[in-house]
């Protein structure tokens, strides 16, 4: 009977320590539309029809690392609304907290510098959806730029082994996320993404593509956490 209540003890305590993100976002949503401040967030935008609203928070674990979640509760990559045309929203603001990962840093950064990593319900530690934003490894951003597609490209495997393990690759003709539904072009152009959700990894790294325009490459691979490609150091940055 004590090893019973010793083992649910314990397997209620994980339960709750993956639940700590949500109850952040919760109270950083609480305060804002309660007393217009977002600690112990940086940034809240409130939840309006047609956009779950987000929280950016400032990771403890690492000095330029920042968070996006949004506020409606979304487990992970696998929920279905991560895949919904409102989702754009969620990964435009990641795009744009890249500029508090360079205030960090103390000065600016090219945009094949920055990744946004999402870790699926294997990998991650939390059942809240998050962003992770910080520089991109230098290895896999000089990768990238040599062997990367330079213009709009299908889904195709990546030639080159990334920090370890492979990956498919996307690349996406536009300035910024706004109109880019991220996890829907995922499920839409790979197949095999719908069967194993759980699984799913995803990277959006900053990009120049052809003539010079800007862009980015979706990476996705199913097995090792996307966030592995960032550097969280942003050595010889």
């Amino acid at each position: 009977m004590t090893l019973l209540v010793a083992s649910s003890a314990a397997a209620g305590y994980a339960f709750l320590k993956r639940k700590i993100l949500w109850e952040m976002v919760q109270t950083c949503a609480v305060a804002s539309a309660r007393f217009g401040v977002a600690f112990p967030c940086d940034e809240v935008i409130l939840t309006e029809q047609g956009d779950y609203g987000s929280v950016l928070i400032k990771s403890p674990l690492h000095r330029t690392e920042f968070l996006v979640a949004p506020i409606t509760a979304v487990a992970g990559l696998e929920s279905p609304s991560a895949r919904s045309t409102d989702s754009a929203r969620l990964w435009n603001r990641a795009w744009e907290a890249r500029q508090k990962v360079e205030a960090r840093l103390g000065h600016g950064l090219p945009r094949s510098a920055v990744g946004l990593a999402v870790n699926s319900r294997i990998e991650r530690s939390q059942d809240q959806l998050h962003i992770h934003v910080d520089c991109l490894l230098e290895s896999v951003e000089r990768t990238l730029a040599l062997d990367g597609p330079k213009q709009d490209a299908a889904w195709q495997p990546f030639p080159l082994i990334l920090n370890g393990r492979s990956y498919w690759i996307m690349a996406v003709d536009e300035p910024d996320l706004r109109t880019t539904n991220v996890v829907g072009l995922v499920v839409a152009g790979l197949p095999q993404a719908r069967h194993a959700m759980d699984d799913l990894n995803v990277l959006v790294a900053g990009a120049t593509l052809a003539d010079a325009r800007p862009g980015f490459y979706i990476l996705v691979n199913w097995g090792r956490a996307a966030e592995h490609l960032l550097d969280h150091r942003c050595t010889s940055r």
